[in-house]
């Protein structure tokens, strides 16, 4: 394997910021009116709550139409994400070593890890998501359940926080519906796994399996 670079979390953090987007939400934002710009992250954390809490494959409900349709498709696709790339998620939480609330915030700088070549796309949000609900099942395994909420809320930050405008232009959840009606996320995820095989040390063998 090859060595792995030290990072800092301000580094990393750093290609997290906003990048330029192409403009406003306009039309394509039916689910997210802008005069209302908490609504993104009221939804986007319910969402995430629901999928973190549940678990893989477990049934749930929301609150309307769109976020119902949103997590079935978020159970449908991160739950194929996590089974597919279990080796290089289990090399980052052993990274991370999870085993408080405190510890929590290291998820931080996967999500900078994610888009810190400046690429957004939903196969990239999915795979933070994804990382996240393994994560949470690992809470689960030492007791820990009453941290998902926490958890939760700091994959919620680092979307919403940083990648807004993006999520916006998108048609926020309804566009994630819409998107993976049709495309397969294999292309758009296996930068990003890259990056995660390099922060564990996973190196080569990685490479090899999702090339």
């Amino acid at each position: 394997a090859r060595p792995v670079a030290l990072w800092s979390p301000e580094e990393e953090l750093d290609g997290c910021e906003p990048e330029a987007e192409r403009g406003p939400a306009g039309d394509s934002l039916p689910g997210t009116p802008p005069e209302h710009p908490d609504e993104l992250r009221q939804d986007s954390l319910e969402l995430i709550l629901r999928y973190l809490r549940e678990g893989p494959g477990r049934p749930g409900g929301a609150s309307d139409g769109v976020m119902e349709k949103a997590l079935e498709t978020l159970r449908r696709v991160g739950d194929g994400v996590m089974q597919k790339h279990e080796l290089a998620f289990q090399g980052m939480l052993r990274k991370l070593e999870i085993k408080k609330e405190e510890d929590l915030q290291s998820v931080c700088e996967v999500a900078a890890h994610v888009f810190s070549d400046g690429v957004t796309n939903w196969g990239r949000v999915v795979t933070l998501i994804s990382f996240g609900a393994f994560v949470a099942k690992h809470l689960k395994s030492i007791n820990q359940e009453k941290c998902i909420g926490s958890l939760a809320g700091i994959i919620t930050d680092a979307l919403v926080s940083s990648k807004r405008e993006w999520l916006m232009s998108q048609g926020g959840w309804e566009g994630f519906v819409d998107f993976f009606r049709v495309e397969d996320l294999e292309g758009s995820i296996r930068n990003v796994l890259m990056a995660f095989a390099g922060v564990a040390g996973l190196g080569a063998s990685l490479a090899y399996m999702i090339r």
